[in-house]
């Protein structure tokens, strides 16, 4: 396996993975990325069946940032929730990307940064329904019977903290009902063990059953039973039991009289998820200039075609788990058919591997192929191993080892190995990792880096900071500080700070002004002290400031804004490649306003007014996206944009341009959908002395079909 990883190309795609978790009646989808991401904006509350998802991109690999094929997934229906279609929407070289959600009936969604800066959460909820009629006669209530004290035996007291929480968590679940009530108790079953565990095990089953959820009721009076059998509250749970038409097996009967409930041995899952598409890419453009000389106005009209390819993209994981591991494979690559003679085919392998796992968590987690890494911090995809195991409470230590697959340069026997140490949950929410990287290339250390991020996951406030301090360099390589809160209204309030080495340091940088072959070649022409001035000076410093606010103006409309100012230091001339100066500090504020389900059960209308000021140029753009389904074919959706640019830069040059556009899906059957985009762009310049009118054209066609 390790032989084809080599053969190909890697095209890291922008989603890595994505993972479920059912937290009773609440579906916790984690989208993990090849990158370290920012959430933007989260969801107005209330029912959606599409929402759109604005995240930045704060670091990746150039080869993640310049994709130019859309990814999708297909969730498939988990724990009563509905399937979920997503559809993440490519755009080159723009930091700002996008993550379009559909789902198969109306759900409630949230959603929040990750535990780390390289995930994003979708926490899904069924639609509200309606809570059933009771039983003529129904059983005693576990809130409410005169006897609830036995519910708390002695010797599950917890430390002071603990308890505190506990008893606030219990108090708030007893001012409520239903779902809200269960999502309290859960959060309350999740600390340590308290003097509140017992009857929040309980309580936790009559609160489903207050929302509902029948078969959530059941388990969780099961596991009462299974759980604290000699408790006396056991025979009421038992009761509970029975009006929900479960009957208790009293093949294993207990002192106290409850008997126990005798669940079925667990077969194994086998699941297979995965998709095919193949798309044709066309485009041309048009252009015609007018340009004054001495002798009067030259005229010239250029037509070519920008582009003609077929882009074909497999996607697919295989799962097969019983009660206590799990093991998948995965695959995930393209390839470019280009039909121009000035570009060139390629095949792109952008994962590969097996993993394997034992069930919550426990134990050895195994991966081996291509890859990303399983930790956070400035580690690349790579092709090798990958070993985490837990050594204590929150605690597990993450092993790594293989040859890099996206490297800026290629240079012979690249190695790495990266040690971690991750934290999670301690401290009251506090969580983060410390790591060692260390990068060789024919046996010399090429990149050592020391880094570590910090995490914090709070009800209201959330915060993720990492720092990477190359210990060849004697630089740091990478700081950066994001920061969610909510506060009152729903609103949303994003922060971040970041500043890192572009390139990220390494000795083969040196390479690319060079020319030569090898980090060993260039050794023996100049001093190691030579290669890392020179390595260091072709890795600019890029900073940025970013600053967004979001709040639901009403029930079907979602605000936001965003300051953002970024900036690239300048690079001394270096070989063969002369100064680049700084590029001056670059602010845009970028306000959009999104209504949903305006006119239909289905539809999304974003406004976006964007203004830029360089010390080159200013600009402003308007745009218009619309996404509706058909009113004839429920299956057809069209997403028709307009775009409004004018810039004005400071040799009085303008620029007009104008781009129309339409996107459509049709659906025409549970596997397959056929899918295609046409834009039109108009611009033109216009400036002392000349004058130049463009015209251009893109567009695709193709079809998604999903295996399984």
């Amino acid at each position: 396996m390790m032989g084809l990883m080599l053969a190909v190309n890697v095209q890291a795609q922008t989603i890595d993975d994505i993972s479920f978790e059912d937290r009773g009646g609440v579906g916790v989808w984690r989208v993990r990325f090849n990158a370290a991401v920012s959430l933007l904006q989260t969801p107005a509350s209330g029912e959606v069946t599409r929402f759109t998802v604005r995240f930045e991109m704060l670091s990746a690999d150039d080869s993640v940032l310049r994709q130019t094929t859309d990814e999708t997934r297909r969730l498939p229906p988990q724990a009563g929730l509905p399937g979920t279609s997503l559809l993440y929407t490519a755009a080159p070289g723009v930091r700002v990307k996008q993550l379009n959600l559909e789902f198969d009936s109306p759900a409630r969604l949230l959603v929040r940064q990750g535990t780390n800066s390289r995930t994003i959460e979708l926490l899904l909820r069924p639609a509200t329904a309606a809570v059933p009629t009771t039983a003529p006669s129904p059983p005693p209530s576990l809130s409410t019977a005169p006897d609830r004290p036995e519910l708390a035996p002695d010797g599950l007291l917890a430390d002071a903290a603990t308890e505190a929480k506990a008893t606030e968590l219990m108090a708030a679940a007893q001012a409520t009902r239903g779902e809200a009530a269960a999502l309290l108790y859960d959060e309350l079953l999740k600390l340590p063990p308290n003097s509140k565990t017992l009857p929040a095990q309980a309580l936790i089953g009559e609160a489903w059953e207050q929302a509902g959820r029948r078969e959530r009721a059941i388990l969780e009076y099961k596991l009462y039973l299974r759980l604290y059998p000699q408790t006396p509250a056991a025979a009421r749970v038992e009761q509970r039991l029975a009006a929900l038409g479960e009957i208790a097996s009293p093949t294993s009967p207990v002192a106290g009289g409850a008997p126990t409930v005798q669940s079925p041995a667990p077969t194994p899952a086998r699941n297979f998820t995965g998709s095919l598409a193949q798309y044709y890419y066309g485009g041309k453009a048009r252009s015609k200039s007018l340009v004054n000389i001495a002798n009067g106005i030259d005229q010239a009209t250029l037509s070519r075609t920008t582009e003609s390819a077929i882009v074909t993209s497999a996607d697919m994981t295989g799962r097969w788990a019983d009660n206590d591991q799990e093991l998948r494979a995965v695959v995930r690559g393209s390839a470019t058919s280009n039909l121009l003679s000035t570009s060139h085919s390629s095949n792109a392998l952008s994962a590969l591997y097996l993993d394997y796992r034992r069930a919550g968590g426990e134990g050895l987690e195994l991966r081996v192929g291509r890859q990303s890494p399983i930790s956070g911090g400035l580690l690349g995809l790579f092709d090798g191993v990958s070993a985490t195991y837990p050594v204590g409470q929150g605690l597990k230590v993450d092993l790594m080892g293989g040859v890099p697959a996206n490297i800026l340069i290629t240079a012979p026997q690249e190695r790495l190995v990266a040690a971690v140490v991750e934290a999670d949950n301690l401290a009251d929410r506090w969580g983060g990792n410390l790591y060692l990287l260390q990068q060789t290339t024919q046996s010399i250390a090429n990149r050592r880096s020391l880094g570590g991020e910090v995490r914090y996951a709070g009800d209201s406030f959330s915060m993720n900071s990492l720092l990477d301090y190359d210990v060849l360099f004697r630089a740091l390589n990478a700081v950066s500080v994001h920061t969610t809160m909510q506060a009152p209204g729903q609103t949303s309030l994003t922060f971040l700070v970041d500043s890192r080495r572009a390139p990220s340091l390494q000795l083969t940088n040196a390479l690319i002004s060079a020319g030569a072959a090898s980090l060993r070649d260039l050794l023996v022409a100049r001093s190691l002290e030579q290669v890392r001035a020179d390595a260091l000076a072709t890795s600019a410093t890029a900073k940025q400031f970013l600053m967004s606010v979001s709040r639901p103006m009403a029930e079907r409309w979602q605000a936001s804004l965003d300051l953002r100012y970024s900036a690239v230091g300048a690079l001394p001339a270096v070989g063969d490649f002369a100064a680049t100066p700084a590029t001056g500090g670059q602010y845009t504020l970028n306000a959009q306003v999104t209504g949903t389900n305006l006119y239909s059960e289905r539809d999304v209308n974003t406004f976006n007014l964007a203004a830029i000021s360089t010390p080159f140029f200013h600009g402003w753009q308007v745009a218009y996206n619309n996404l509706s389904r058909l009113p004839v074919e429920a299956d057809a959706t069209i997403e028709p944009s307009l775009r409004l640019y004018v810039q004005t830069d400071k040799q009085s040059i303008k620029l007009l341009r104008v781009g129309p556009g339409l996107r459509t899906t049709y659906r025409a059957s549970r596997r397959v959908s056929l899918l295609g985009e046409f834009l039109i762009e108009k611009s033109k310049t216009s400036g002392p002395g000349n004058h130049d009118d463009t015209l251009s054209t893109f567009f695709y066609l193709g079809y998604r079909y999903e295996l399984f």
